[in-house]
């Protein structure tokens, strides 16, 4: 009984605190951490004693927020029988992203030699302070410009762009006029001219050099090329295809009246031309292209002055007009509704990209044309050629002079005179020539006539 009695005071006076100091439990935290601005916080905490896990019992205050720099506390309590149990940390939410510099046109750019470099732009964007482009440093340092920043937290960014003063473009050639033009067996080829810019040198037109191997003798394709180079040895060739062609064989009568008839436009070319007719009291025919839906009063203003207004193509691409007869139609389709859409007609009266005798339109569809001069008369149009070229759309397109004579001469009291002219924006020679033009007609007896969808058509030979 004795030795019963000294245990359990052995017991009640040493063991029983120790037991009951190992029952209470403990939140186990780190003291301090660091998380970085806008990232995702996960808190970890563990809260247990000798014999249990209370994690889940804790009750945890905070108010952390990592869209915000800041340090923010986070208290945690748990309560265990009469005790509270309590801890806490501390969370530092820090900006450690460096900000992002970003270069206009690239970390390298050439510069012309002899020059000096032009300032493309530069952005610099950091994740918390948003736009610091103003508070960045630029540093020229030879042939290097060094762009740097820090944002408010002390990072720093650095880029480099590299100067190379070095000319590694082609110069640009322009050619006057058409790419590729057709001109009559036995006439003269003249130069419709060209341009030449370079990035470092400016205008070097004077530098080409131009071969030209026309031959107005013989019918067939030529070349005419067109050379230059700069003075870093860049250089660029283009080149035109000229077409030499039989005068067309025309068929058609007439009694001295004059059809003056008007492809590409309408154009702001076009309202001097309307002005100029509407003086003379001279009516005319307007080819249309899409261009009507540029110019859509001008195109109502021709009609409601009683021109004729015909089809002409939406596209004026050959490559698509004459790839095959659908595409054609198509592309009549697009013009016709278009003129529709502005005027309210359904015009029956066409003319073919280059006319029906074009034999352009064998390198897409080879006897394409045969089957649209008889396709689209079967679909009720009435399609009109020309018999008087003032070829302005050739090499006097610059020359009004030259125009006017083109027409003059061409004129008949003994035919339909079907005049081919072009009111697109590069023609302003054709409205020079125009006023001679009529003042000559009307001196001389003609009169003047729109045609209609009943009117005695001229049509080319056909060559395809």
């Amino acid at each position: 009984m004795k030795r019963l009695m000294q245990f359990l005071i052995i017991f009640l006076t040493i063991l029983l605190p120790i037991m009951v100091i190992i029952s209470i439990p403990h939140i186990d935290i780190d003291k301090e951490i660091v998380v970085s601005f806008n990232s995702s916080f996960n808190d970890e905490y563990r809260a247990s004693s000798l014999f249990y896990d209370y994690t889940d019992e804790v009750e945890v205050n905070s108010n952390v927020d990592t869209s915000k720099l800041g340090i923010y506390e986070i208290n945690y309590e748990l309560k265990f029988g009469p005790f509270t149990i309590h801890n806490k940390k501390e969370v530092n939410v820090v900006d450690k992203t460096s900000p992002v510099i970003e270069l206009v046109n690239g970390n390298e750019v050439n510069v012309c030699p002899n020059c000096e470099y032009v300032e493309d732009g530069y952005k610099a964007i950091d994740d918390y302070d948003k736009d610091i482009t103003d508070k960045v440093e630029v540093i020229n340092k030879d042939n290097e410009i060094i762009y740097r920043v820090s944002d408010s937290s002390g990072n720093s960014a650095e880029v480099i762009r590299k100067i190379n003063y070095v000319d590694k473009e082609k110069p640009v050639i322009k050619l006057k006029g058409d790419s590729e033009i057709s001109i009559y067996l036995n006439s003269s080829y003249n130069e419709l001219g060209y341009s030449a810019t370079d990035n470092c040198d400016g205008d070097i037109t004077k530098n080409v050099s131009v071969t030209n191997k026309v031959d107005t003798s013989k019918i067939g394709s030529y070349e005419v090329t067109y050379l230059v180079s700069d003075k870093a040895g860049n250089s660029n060739m283009i080149k035109r295809k000229v077409n030499v062609i039989n005068r067309p064989v025309y068929t058609g009568v007439g009694n001295g009246v004059i059809y003056l008839t008007f492809d590409d436009g309408p154009s702001n070319i076009t309202s001097s031309i309307l002005d100029l007719l509407d003086k003379y009291g001279i009516k005319a025919t307007f080819f249309v292209t899409n261009n009507v839906n540029n110019y859509p009063n001008i195109l109502k203003r021709a009609y409601n002055s009683g021109h004729s207004i015909g089809l002409h193509t939406y596209t004026h691409e050959y490559s698509t007009v004459y790839s095959s007869v659908n595409n054609y139609f198509l592309d009549l389709s697009k013009i016709d509704n278009a003129v529709y859409n502005i005027i309210g007609i359904h015009s029956k009266i066409i003319r073919f990209p280059g006319g029906s005798s074009n034999t352009i339109s064998r390198n897409y569809s080879i006897g394409i044309m045969s089957t649209l001069s008889n396709e689209v008369v079967n679909r009720g149009y009435n399609y009109f050629d020309w018999n008087i070229d003032s070829n302005d759309a050739g090499s006097d397109v610059y020359n009004s002079s030259n125009i006017y004579k083109n027409v003059i001469n061409g004129l008949s009291h003994n035919k339909a005179n079907v005049v081919l002219m072009h009111d697109s924006g590069s023609h302003n020679a054709t409205y020079m020539a125009l006023d001679s033009i009529i003042t000559y007609a009307i001196n001389n007896g003609y009169r003047f006539d729109i045609l209609k969808s009943n009117t005695t058509p001229v049509h080319h030979g056909i060559n395809n």
